[in-house]
C-alpha cells in the first residue's frame, strides 16, 4: 500500500513539473506560449544585407581594390615588351595582349575622367591599326627609320573641345639622323561626345625640324670650304625647311554627313595608360603618358 502511493505521489509530482514547463503529458502545451516579440522575430529572421552586399560587390567592376587594377595593368604592360609597338607581333601575342587588355578593362569600372586625365603627351606603346603597321613594316628595311610616336593633347575647354597633334618622328639614312631627322606632325581638333568618346577632324600636316647627319653635313658643307660658302646657308635652310599642307577638302562636309567624324572610343585612361579603340577601323592604340619633365625638354 506505501509503494502505490508513493508511486501515485511521484506521478503527481511529475504532472507539476511538466506544467509548470507548460508540456502536458500528451506533448501538447499546457499553458499558451506567448507570441514573440518583435526583437526576437528580427533575430530569428536570417539576415540577406550581407550576401547581397557581397554579391553586388564582387560583380561591379568599380567596386575592385586599386592594387587588383595595378596588378593588371602590369600585366599589360609586360605582354607589350618586345613587340615592336604591334608590327612584331604574332597572332598568339596578340592574343595574349587582348586577352590582358580585357582583363584590365574587366576591374578598372565604367567611369572615365576625359576632361581631367586626358590632357598631355603620349606615347605609342602599340597599335593593331592598319594606318600605322605599314609605317612600322617600312620602317625595318634600310631606307627609312621610324622613331617615337607621341599623341599631344590640350585640355578640352567647357564645350568639351580641344585640339590634339599626331608626332612622328622618322629618318632617313645615310642623309638625315636616323630616328629623328625629321617630324611630321598631323593636326586636329576634337570634341567630347560622350563619356567615353571623341570625335577628330583633320586640319593639317607639317613637315619640318630636318636634321642631318654627319655624312649629309659633309657632303653639303665640307670641312675644307670657308664657313662663308654658300653652302653653309644651304645647309641651314634644310634644317629650319617647313612644308605643310591643308587635310581638309572640299567634300569634308559630305563625308562628315555620310559617314561621321572619325572617332576615338576610349576604354581605358588613368594617369599614366590611354587605351582607344578607332572608328571606324577598330585599331587599338595603347599609349603611355610622358612626364612632364620629359615632354617639356622634348618640346623645347
Amino acid at each position: 500500500g506505501r509503494r502505490t502511493v508513493a508511486t501515485r505521489g511521484r506521478r503527481g509530482m511529475m504532472k507539476y513539473l511538466r506544467a509548470e514547463r507548460g508540456v502536458a503529458v500528451g506533448g501538447r502545451a499546457a499553458f499558451p506560449s506567448p507570441p514573440p516579440t518583435a526583437a526576437a522575430r528580427a533575430r530569428a529572421r536570417p539576415s540577406l544585407a550581407p550576401a547581397a552586399a557581397a554579391s553586388s560587390s564582387s560583380s561591379s567592376p568599380s567596386s575592385s581594390s586599386a592594387s587588383e587594377v595595378e596588378a593588371r595593368k602590369g600585366e599589360l604592360i609586360s605582354a607589350l615588351v618586345g613587340v615592336g609597338r604591334g608590327a612584331d607581333a604574332g597572332l598568339g601575342k596578340r592574343a595574349a595582349i587582348e586577352e590582358a587588355q580585357a582583363n584590365l578593362e574587366s576591374v578598372s569600372g565604367s567611369a572615365i575622367d576625359i576632361k581631367g586625365a586626358l590632357e598631355g603627351k603620349w606615347k605609342l606603346l602599340y597599335t593593331t591599326s592598319l594606318d600605322l603597321l605599314p609605317i612600322f613594316w617600312f620602317g625595318m628595311t634600310n631606307l627609312t627609320s621610324v622613331g617615337d610616336i607621341y599623341q599631344q593633347f590640350d585640355a578640352p575647354d567647357e564645350n568639351g573641345k580641344g585640339s590634339v597633334k599626331n608626332i612622328i618622328s622618322a629618318g632617313l639614312p645615310p642623309f638625315l639622323e636616323d630616328y629623328s631627322g625629321l617630324t611630321l606632325t598631323v593636326s586636329a581638333s576634337y570634341e567630347v561626345v560622350s563619356p567615353r568618346q571623341i570625335t577628330l577632324r583633320f586640319q593639317e600636316a607639317e613637315v619640318g625640324d630636318l636634321a642631318l647627319s654627319d655624312l649629309g653635313k659633309t657632303l653639303l658643307a665640307p670641312a675644307i670650304l670657308p664657313r662663308g660658302f654658300p653652302n653653309f646657308r644651304l645647309m641651314q635652310l634644310i634644317q629650319d625647311f617647313r612644308a605643310s599642307a591643308p587635310l581638309a577638302t572640299p567634300f569634308d562636309s559630305v563625308t562628315r554627313n555620310a559617314v561621321g567624324n572619325p572617332t576615338l572610343l576610349l576604354t581605358y585612361l588613368d594617369d599614366t595608360l590611354l587605351i582607344g579603340r578607332a572608328l571606324p577601323g577598330g585599331g587599338i592604340y595603347m599609349l603611355e603618358k610622358e612626364a612632364e619633365e620629359e615632354a617639356k625638354s622634348e618640346s623645347s
